[in-house]
């Protein structure tokens, strides 16, 4: 088991990483802050299978880097076990949505070490394992001639469409941004109607027309400082951040003084081209760059919360499938004993 411990106390690190092999747990990199984490995070061939992050760091603290690495896509599922001395439950609470796994208090005891770490790695097996055949049983349905399912709630992102990069790419950009305040534009568009829409095309029909709205997009708003992503349900999240004054400057076409009034113009009622809801996400021009982060993870777990809608029609087929096994096995059965 690959370990990285974080923390920036020497002393600490030392003592800690000596009872973590006295436990059997020797394979461990140290790390003493949070910068120099996501720098070995990226070294990495293979990566870690486990964090260890204490709270209380430097200028990053340990609930941000537990945020950092859940969108790094080699540490989604890893085990992260915060370290801390800190008794306040609000402080904890912030850990757990952060995506932390589990956490251990200050002084720490060498056999609930040892104990929490694999019983995390335990868990992680096991949602793996689960996650392995959802995956399979998606695969066999699009597969198969009797069924034909399609997650609509997937995002995808398309390497010829200027400005378009995938969600985590913006996050990770906006964070890099240095705070302040930022004179922005930053806005929803959404395909209205897209699950009725596309209930019954295929996968290549359905990336074909979010293709060509994508194109739509970057179209409209020929502007450098454009970034924007689909994040799944047929919803785009748009946004064009700049320290100039005047927002018109954005644009080389003036008569579209807002990444909105550009964007409107795009909506259609055509029965073969979905018609496009353009919403902005603040009447605020300046914000701080915290807070523009803030509304654009609102803006994508508010996309994946509408996943669940699909869950129901794979439970479904998944029935349907083990209903025809388990009558095979009693048909089989049947003719066993006669």
């Amino acid at each position: 088991m690959r370990i990285l411990l974080v923390d920036d106390d020497p002393v600490f690190r030392g003592i800690f990483s000596e009872k973590l092999a006295l436990q059997g747990l020797a394979r461990i990199t140290l790390a003493a802050s949070a910068e120099e984490a996501l720098e070995l995070v990226e070294q990495q061939r293979i990566p870690f299978d486990c964090f260890l992050l204490d709270i209380m760091l430097g200028d990053m603290d340990g609930i941000e880097l537990c945020h950092r690495l859940r969108q790094h896509p080699t540490c989604k599922s890893a085990p992260i076990i915060m370290i801390t001395s800190n008794q306040s439950a609000s402080l904890i609470g912030q850990a757990f949505s952060a995506g932390a796994t589990d956490f251990l208090r200050k002084p720490l005891c060498d056999i609930e070490i040892a104990g929490r770490i694999r019983m995390a790695m335990l868990l992680v097996a096991a949602t793996k394992k689960e996650r392995q055949g959802r995956t399979a049983l998606r695969t066999l349905i699009s597969c198969g001639a009797d069924f034909n399912l399609i997650d609509l709630g997937e995002r995808a992102c398309f390497a010829d469409i200027e400005s378009m990069v995938d969600y985590h790419h913006l996050e990770n950009h906006l964070l890099r941004m240095p705070q302040g305040q930022y004179q922005f534009s930053l806005f929803r568009v959404r395909m209205r109607k897209f699950r009725t829409m596309n209930r019954n095309l295929d996968r290549v029909q359905v990336m074909r027309q979010l293709h060509d709205v994508s194109s739509r997009i970057s179209d409209a708003i020929p502007n450098k400082r454009l970034l924007f992503s689909y994040i799944g349900n047929g919803r785009f999240v748009c946004c064009i951040i700049g320290r100039d004054t005047k927002v018109s400057g954005l644009f080389k076409n003036p008569d579209q003084i807002s990444a909105c009034t550009a964007l409107k113009n795009l909506a259609t009622e055509d029965a073969e081209t979905p018609a496009l809801e353009v919403t902005s996400l603040s009447n605020m021009n300046i914000l701080s760059r915290d807070a523009i982060v803030a509304l654009v993870r609102t803006e994508f777990q508010a996309s994946n919360s509408l996943s669940s809608d699909s869950l129901p029609q794979v439970d479904e087929i998944e029935g349907r499938i083990f209903a025809k096994i388990n009558e095979v096995e009693r048909k089989t059965t049947e003719m066993e004993y006669k």
